[in-house]
């Protein structure tokens, strides 16, 4: 297998950081992209087979600089995994407008700018991957994660869209987890925000990392775990029905 570039988002830790340790393993490039420049440090004294740039999603002059920089460097990108994300969860009401705004701004908008900023490349060289990690919560809302599933709709109607304008020669796959087990919920335990039935979903990051690598060779939406992919069915056949449930089972909390 020929060596590939792939730049990740979001991999100072959690999933993201997960992803470039299977891609190393595996005899590919990783090139992490973070705002915390020590977690990053320390992840290539371990993994020196990488490279890694300090870089903040929402802000455009930042990527502006530095995907030149990288194609300059390493002559091609070919696949980008858009990462990077952050959550606030919580009753409608008890969010603020700035996480709203936050969580759309990176969730969302820091895909599209990475995606900008790297297409051009792409189309260049004749062919590319984008794996976009998305979320359960960008295909079916629920209580406690309004702002949230908000950004990852956004996500997912944008992968969608360039599926059909870009494909064959670029390729998106969208991964969409359920709970997974990082620093993501700030030290919260999961059952504040999802009933039992939810959380016990809940997956580690190797597995989730292992299943967006996959997308890689075989770029489609992937749901996980299976169980939520039959809940998906249900709302697909029996949308009252799924409301019904879902009310019902959230009222515990």
């Amino acid at each position: 297998m020929n060596q590939r570039i792939v730049l990740i988002t979001g991999a100072s830790s959690g999933i993201g950081e997960e992803i470039a340790k299977q891609l190393v393993m595996r005899g590919d490039f990783p090139i992490l992209l973070a705002r915390n420049r020590t977690a990053l440090q320390n992840f290539k004294e371990i993994y020196p087979n990488c490279a890694i740039f300090p870089c903040d999603v929402t802000h455009q002059t930042e990527i502006d600089q530095l995907i030149p920089q990288i194609i300059q460097q390493f002559g091609r990108v070919d696949v980008l995994i858009n990462n990077a994300g952050y959550g606030r969860f919580g009753h409608f009401l008890d969010i603020s407008i700035e996480d709203y705004e936050g969580m759309m701004n990176t969730n969302y908008l820091g895909a599209v700018r990475m995606i900008h900023a790297t297409l051009p490349y792409m189309l260049k060289q004749g062919g590319g991957r984008i794996i976009n990690i998305s979320s359960i919560a960008g295909l079916i809302g629920s209580p406690n994660l309004a702002a949230y599933s908000a950004s990852k709709f956004a996500l997912m109607g944008l992968s969608e869209s360039l599926h059909m304008e870009f494909s064959p020669t670029i390729q998106v796959g969208i991964l969409c987890p359920g709970p997974v087990q990082t620093p993501f919920f700030g030290g919260n335990k999961l059952t504040q925000y999802f009933p039992p039935l939810i959380a016990r979903q809940q997956m580690d990051p190797q597995t989730v990392a292992k299943h967006a690598i996959k997308l890689i060779d075989q770029p489609r939406l992937k749901v996980i775990p299976f169980p939520l992919r039959l809940a998906l069915t249900l709302r697909k056949f029996a949308p009252n029905v799924f409301f019904h449930i879902t009310k019902k089972i959230y009222r515990s909390l």
